[in-house]
């Protein structure tokens, strides 16, 4: 599996998401998928998962979400927002809800599978940053499998950037991240202009020569979990996206 980043919000009496700030948020998203060229995945941040409410009907699959579809499309004309929309199609028993989208214990939550694709990655972490401003009320945790978080984990409130450590040994290296304000790794996105889409089946791998066979196993660098940067984790030049953070702060043991 390639690497991914995770983000949600956890289900706290301190956190909260009005059904405008929502519509923002998802209207943000729908920006980013779009706009850009993702090779992996994409943004799939989700207050709640929709499943078809068919478990003791016998009916065609394809023809029962028409009608889902067409019914959102219905009330949409009238509600005022999306969560408006699923909760009455929840109510009219046309659909099964599960609150906090992929996790549990969440508000709000997603993932986005990017590998190698370091570009993709700070996509993902300038969108959070961005709904991060939208939603004042919320607190977003951010979690990268790879390298462009430089401390793996982080949260995210009003535009400002938490580090949280564990122990006394990380948090040296914390205030490491805070002090110079690089917490995320700068990135040079023409390195991906013409990225491969990711895959994880490799063509006439078994009509290969042993020798190249052993190069592709052993490169697992496609995955993403190690990065592909210039220097020490970051490109010579690029995007730095710790110039957009408002502020930074650390939290110790």
């Amino acid at each position: 599996m390639g690497r991914k980043l995770y983000y949600r919000v956890e289900d706290t009496p301190s956190n909260s998401i009005s059904d405008e700030e929502w519509d923002r948020i998802l209207r943000l998203q729908k920006w980013y998928n779009s706009e850009f060229i993702w090779s992996c995945g994409r943004l799939a941040f989700k207050m709640f998962s929709v499943f078809p409410n068919w478990e003791y009907l016998s009916v065609d699959s394809d023809a029962y979400w028409d009608t889902v579809r067409k019914r959102s499309k219905e009330l949409r004309r009238t509600l005022s927002s999306e969560n408006e929309v699923t909760r009455t199609l929840e109510g009219e028993k046309l659909v099964i809800v599960k609150k906090g989208g992929y996790f549990d214990g969440s508000l709000a939550s997603g993932f986005t599978k990017v590998a190698g694709n370091e570009f993709n990655a700070y996509l993902v972490c300038e969108f959070i940053l961005k709904a991060s401003t939208i939603a004042p009320m919320a607190e977003f945790i951010l979690r990268d499998e790879g390298g462009f978080v430089k401390c793996r984990e982080v949260r995210l409130k009003e535009g400002r950037v938490r580090v949280r450590a564990k122990d006394a040994r990380t948090l040296a290296r914390a205030r490491g991240f805070v002090e110079t304000r690089h917490v995320f790794s700068i990135v040079n996105p023409s390195k991906y202009d013409q990225f491969p889409k990711f895959k994880t089946v490799v063509a006439s791998f078994n009509d290969m020569g042993e020798d190249d066979r052993r190069t592709i196993v052993k490169d697992w660098n496609w995955l993403g979990f190690t990065g592909a940067y210039d220097r020490n984790g970051d490109d010579l030049t690029g995007y730095d996206l710790n110039q957009k953070v408002l502020g930074f702060e650390v939290e110790g043991v």
